[in-house]
């Protein structure tokens, strides 16, 4: 029979809830038989693990019988509950849960039948309508009752939606109803309702605990109604402020949904009790806690706006006692304090240290910084399953199928981790560079495996025989993906198991794999009626995985842990770490609702962004209870202020930094410390500036007039590419450079000028193909070239000048080097003079440059030119240098003389004069004599050439 009085307890927040807990059932069941005749029910699994713990801990190793925790089932984390709702066949119209993957798969289906999608698109808005399904059973809400309601201020977008709604509500029951399955919410409910009602005519004869619940749904809320009436039954809430004034109480719970304190009142609301009812759990174990004071900074820090008005006392220096605080410049920064905090606890014996922080990628770079401590630790929160090994290699075979095997993602795929992982890995990653270096840079090969086995045709014969005889039968069958799903799964799936092996399977995220892939192919009549483009496949298969979390079976270190907010509930440590403390982590923000906008969720009363607000104020509330916490934050995010979040702006201004220097801000100032003189090294190396000086006899006798300006402004770089043979690399599925698209340009030119009768738009289309399966190519740019085409052979169509030859070497030996060159175009006047023209598609050099022989090209080609050593020209005086500017924008080009109004026959043949007189010079002094190869001689001239400047560590010895 219930009790007529209830038994509600609340453990505060500065004591250790689970700890606690166990001690107090150890006391009040000293007998092992009875104790493990208790049923204790937690919100979640992790709770129970939690407990688990607690319990060992105060064994002092002996061998204990424990009671039965049962975990209630955390919705938001799609859990079942434990098995203590008992059977279910007394109630008839209980049907087994629908599969949540079906309904996925399902809800996708009616999406993307409702209006025009991908599939990608309508299994991500399938997750947001079965989180709304969700969120509305939970609630005790339907469909039906938001058909009606639409908000005035987004009636457009809503009137969509709202006939998505519609015709759910009339689709979804009749599918639920054929197939003999009920929404997995609403069956929890009716067991929780069933097992209240049971409990209330005959209550149950072993004690019932229900604990941990700092929030609660209304079926939960009604369980707790009865468990908490029980002769034998208890509540025990975590944290629950029992200082706070009726009035304060009474202005939370009105609708103050962002304070830490809401969701336990309205626990308590529902469940038809008072906070007035609950008195202090009488047990503490032996585990230490923080201070009674931190329950009144908590109080302080969540102060209703009703109260604001009152001045906060100065927090006593006992309050903010092991409370550090800690802003970093960045989130490298930030997670390399975290981890020097984290290291430093495992010096003793017994302590732990938790990390709790909404934000994964804070959490990746701690775990990174402590390896360098040599400490490997899991993140409890787990990660996506497209995010781990497994899962990744399943989207980068997608991606590089779908973008035809580009360079960057075949890469990205035949490097994977898995990829061939175990003793043969060195060869495969060898051969992968070969193919990288020899078939992957520069313009994107043809589309396909059969345009990079083109590319390779030059190649080594063992890599050649390695890729037409490994790599593309394997990749083979999906180089054209099947749009059916349930049929591009299972050749993802073979594809990826001969790359990776058994490595594909091995580990937790392996098994979680095998089993999402066991539940798909079980659904494969759902998953076939979904149609994936090619072009979308990554982004579905990465869709599909997302939803699966993977978690570590236990922790990797048995002092250190990193937790996710919900994961650290009821969770005890003795150095808490908040990280990541910024307004978008704490509190978060909440994912825009195609489904339940918060118009809706206010109308019906359903969890909002305030609400969810106020659970991490909960959460924050009780890491203050942690005998030690840090709270860091980063002032930059991506070179981005941030705003930090208004728990750590609360603290600020309800804490502060007293006048003596003993404010939390000032106790972190020592991890900074550290962490930057880990960041700076110890002393600083300057360098002088490069100036290898080779010996004479090993220096190069060749050399190109285009190289003389390289050679006089930063001789390192022409030592660097000649002498150590260093070759800059081709990117990647490189864009066609500017230098790539101006040879394109003169070929052309060459092309006609050499026969006139060529049809210049097949011209320009031929020589266009040569640059790659560009689209984008003969879309924007051919436009261009033609105008650039066309302007050159209006320029030259004149009487003075004769076409003489086009694109014609020469060779000079100058004291015993060999001089090369190239000239554009020569023409010959009606004199017999000739004229030099460069054709320019970038910046012209200027006049002043030329003048004073920082280009010296076309001096040096009319040097040649007037001896008669250019191909097809015969000897002449050089009455012309020109520059022909190709735009081909609003103004197609222009024509300029080289020097400007000194571009006489006299002041031509006196730049040449200067240009040779220069060039023996630089000669003499590189190539035949020893003069070191300065890096950067003269700096202005010198920033044309970059390749090298890492190689000559030019920032170094600049000073920078």
């Amino acid at each position: 029979m219930a009790g007529s009085e209830a038994r509600l307890f609340t453990i505060p927040l500065w004591r250790p809830f689970a700890h606690d807990l166990a001690a107090g059932l150890l006391d009040r069941f000293p007998d092992p038989l009875d104790l493990a005749r208790v049923l204790v029910i937690l919100p979640s699994r992790r709770a129970v693990r939690t407990l688990t713990d607690a319990f060992v801990a105060l064994s002092d190793g002996k061998a204990l019988l424990l009671p039965r925790m049962e975990p209630a089932g955390d919705m938001d984390i799609d859990e079942a509950p434990g098995g203590f709702l008992g059977r279910q066949d007394t109630l008839d119209d209980l049907l087994p849960e629908a599969p949540p993957l079906a309904r996925r798969l399902i809800l996708a289906r009616i999406l993307g039948g409702a209006r025009p999608m991908t599939a990608t698109e309508a299994l991500m808005l399938a997750d947001q309508m079965a989180s709304a399904l969700d969120t509305l059973d939970i609630e005790g809400r339907s469909l039906a009752e938001i058909d009606d309601i639409i908000p005035a201020e987004s009636a457009n977008h809503w009137e969509r939606n709202r006939r998505i709604l519609h015709r759910l509500h009339s689709d979804w029951p009749a599918i639920l109803e054929a197939r003999g399955w009920m929404s997995g919410a609403e069956r929890r409910n009716r067991l929780l309702k069933q097992l209240a009602q049971r409990w209330s005519r005959t209550p149950p004869e072993h004690p019932v605990i229900m604990a941990g619940f700092a929030s609660a749904p209304p079926a939960v809320a009604g369980l707790a109604a009865v468990v908490a009436r029980l002769t034998k039954g208890m509540l025990i809430v975590p944290g629950l402020d029992t200082g706070l004034d009726d009035t304060s109480r009474k202005q939370i719970a009105q609708g103050l949904e962002s304070h830490p304190q809401f969701a336990l009142l309205r626990l308590l609301q529902l469940a038809r009790l008072s906070p007035a009812e609950a008195v202090d759990w009488p047990f503490q174990a032996r585990t230490a806690g923080s201070s009674p004071l931190r329950a009144d900074l908590a109080r302080a820090l969540s102060l209703p706006s009703g109260n604001a008005g009152a001045v906060v006392a100065p927090t006593p220096a006992d309050m903010i006692d092991a409370i550090h605080m800690v802003e970093t410049a960045g989130v490298a920064e930030e997670a390399l304090v975290i981890a020097i905090a984290m290291r430093q606890v495992i010096d003793h014996e017994g302590r732990r240290a938790a990390l709790v922080t909404p934000d994964r990628a804070l959490a990746r770079r701690v775990q990174v910084q402590l390896r360098r401590f040599g400490i490997d630790i899991d993140d409890s929160a787990g990660v996506p399953l497209d995010k781990s090994g497994p899962g990744s290699l399943l989207v980068q075979l997608a991606e590089a199928a779908a973008e035809r095997f580009a360079p960057i993602p075949l890469l990205g795929m035949l490097l994977h981790p898995l990829v061939q992982a175990g003793p043969e890995r060195l060869v495969w990653l060898n051969r992968v560079r070969a193919l990288d270096r020899l078939a992957l840079r520069g313009l994107r090969p043809p589309a396909g495996l059969d345009g990079v086995t083109r590319r390779l045709s030059t190649a080594p014969a063992e890599l050649r025989q390695w890729w037409t005889d490994e790599v593309v039968p394997i990749l083979r069958p999906v180089e054209t993906l099947p749009t059916d799903a349930s049929t591009l799964i299972v050749c993802l799936r073979e594809a990826a198991s001969q790359l990776a092996g058994q490595t594909l399977w091995a580990g937790e995220a392996g098994h979680s794999l095998s089993a999402l892939l066991e539940r798909l192919a079980g659904h494969g009549e759902d998953l076939a009626r979904l149609a994936v483009d090619q072009a979308e496949a990554a982004g579905f298969i990465a869709a599909l995985l997302k939803a699966e979390t993977v978690r570590p079976r236990w922790g990797r270190h048995p002092q250190l842990a990193v937790f996710g907010p919900l994961e650290a509930r009821l969770q005890h440590a003795d150095l808490v770490i908040l990280g990541g403390m910024n307004e978008g982590s704490w509190p978060g923000t909440m994912a825009a609702d195609a489904f339940l906008p918060p118009a809706v969720r206010r109308a019906l009363d359903l969890p909002g962004v305030e609400r969810r607000t106020g659970l991490q104020a909960h959460d924050f509330a009780s890491a203050l209870g942690a005998p030690e916490l840090l709270i860091t934050r980063p002032a930059r995010l991506d070179g981005a202020p941030q705003v930090a979040s208004r728990f750590w702006q609360r603290m600020v201004a309800v804490c502060g930094t007293p006048p003596d220097g003993d404010g939390p801000m000032v106790h972190g100032r020592a991890l900074l410390a550290a962490a930057r003189s880990l960041l700076q090294p110890s002393a600083t190396i300057r360098l002088g500036q490069p100036a290898p000086a080779p010996p004479a006899s090993a220096r190069p006798r060749k050399l190109r007039v285009t190289e003389v300006a390289m050679l006089k402004a930063d001789p390192f770089s022409f030592y660097a590419r000649h002498m150590l043979k260093l070759l800059p690399l081709e990117q990647r599925d490189a864009e066609p450079t500017a230098g790539e698209r101006g040879q394109v340009v003169h070929a052309i030119l060459e092309d006609w000028f050499n026969d006139p009768s060529h049809d210049i738009e097949k011209l320009i289309d031929s020589r266009l193909a040569k640059l790659g399966d560009r689209p984008e190519l003969s879309a924007l740019w051919k436009p261009r070239v033609a105008r650039m085409v066309q302007f050159a052979i209006d320029q030259f169509d004149h009487n003075h000048w004769q076409f003489v030859k086009a694109e014609t070497d020469g060779a000079w030996t100058i004291g015993g080097v060999l001089l090369k060159g190239r000239a554009d175009r020569v023409d010959r006047s009606r004199d017999g003079g000739l004229r030099i023209v460069d054709y320019k598609t970038g910046t012209l050099p200027t006049v002043k440059d030329i003048e004073s022989c920082w280009e010296t090209q076309l001096g040096l080609l009319g040097a040649m030119a007037g001896q008669g050593l250019l191909k097809g020209v015969a000897g002449g005086q050089i009455e012309s240098l020109q520059y022909l500017k190709l735009a081909g924008g609003s103004s197609p080009g222009v024509t300029r003389e080289a020097l400007g109004q000194n571009s006489t026959p006299e002041g031509v043949q006196k730049h040449i004069s200067e240009a040779v007189a220069d060039l023996e010079l630089l000669i003499a002094a590189y190539l035949l004599g020893d003069r070191p190869f300065l890096a950067k001689l003269h700096m202005v001239q010198g920033r044309r050439w970059r390749d090298y400047d890492l190689l000559a560590r030019v920032a170094e010895w600049l000073g920078r």
